[in-house]
């Protein structure tokens, strides 16, 4: 439970991001991104686990070379894209090429799946910035230095738990990640800005706090409910600290959930219990 101290400040916080998503939700841009997503394919659970394995957990909207042009977008040159397995029927013929019968009189169907190569958005650019929903969804990267030395102090903390933080070379689109395998590792994009690596780290702690030890397979199923509880506790924290992400964070809360403002709510208590924690360390 939160202690008196910061617990009122916290809520106050949290609801800046309800408030934040209920408005995005009901603005043109989102209607827009909406339009854009429902003509996405849905994958089957293997294949998201599959595309999962091959991407570190980071894969969110995926389609093939082709489909990616036909919705205003081009896989960069050089990307290296995740095979998955497709689903296809074709005739069973016999050998003058004519369909074989069943004994109700309809041809015979062979399923087969064949082996298919998608990529992620995260390796397509727009082949228009100025049109493309996702562009005009994406979180606007934070620039800028770390003037509150989050990351320092987070560090130190977080190594006092025994956990180690790093950068190392990532996607352009990836900020950071948390191992869930028993490393106990936090890694920042070393491309971030000073900024970036506090909101991120930020963002990481959170995963730390309230994900770790999850059932094989649990993180994927509610990645969105995840995502949503850890870039809040991110927004919460910093802005409390006196640093503002929102620019960042409300289209980021907003992409995981839906822009659903009952979704971010019943994240409340996992965030308020994960901020304080932080705050609470960030001030000792």
């Amino acid at each position: 439970m939160a202690s008196k101290q910061h617990g009122e400040r916290i809520e106050e916080l949290r609801k800046d991001i309800e408030t934040g998503v209920k408005e995005l939700r009901n603005s043109g841009t989102w209607q827009r991104y909406l339009d854009f997503m429902g003509r996405f394919h849905q994958y089957s659970w293997n294949n998201i686990l599959l595309m999962l394995m091959q991407s570190n957990g980071n894969s969110s909207l995926v389609a093939g070379f082709r489909q990616w042009q036909t919705r205003g977008r081009v896989v960069r040159k050089g990307e290296h894209g995740m095979k998955i397995f497709g689903f296809s029927t074709r005739t069973v013929k016999d050998e003058d090429g004519n369909p074989q019968l069943d004994e109700n009189g309809d041809p015979i169907q062979k399923v087969w799946y064949p082996i298919l190569t998608v990529f992620d958005v995260s390796q397509t650019d727009p082949i228009d910035k100025e049109t493309d929903p996702i562009e005009q969804m994406k979180p606007s990267e934070l620039e800028g230095a770390d003037a509150l030395g989050l990351v320092g102090r987070m560090t130190a903390w977080l190594e006092s738990k025994h956990w180690r933080v790093g950068h190392e070379s990532m996607g352009r689109d990836v900020k950071g990640y948390t191992t869930m395998d028993g490393s106990r590792r936090i890694m920042l994009n070393e491309q971030n800005s000073p900024r970036q690596d506090a909101k991120t780290i930020l963002h990481e702690t959170a995963h730390m706090l309230l994900h770790q030890g999850l059932p094989e397979g649990e993180y994927g199923r509610h990645r969105g409910i995840y995502e949503t509880e850890a870039e809040s506790v991110a927004y919460v924290v910093a802005k409390y600290m006196g640093m503002d992400t929102g620019e960042y964070s409300i289209r980021y809360v907003a992409g995981w959930s839906d822009a659903d403002p009952k979704l971010v709510r019943s994240t409340a208590e996992h965030v308020r219990k994960a901020a304080d924690e932080i705050i609470t360390a960030l001030h000792g």
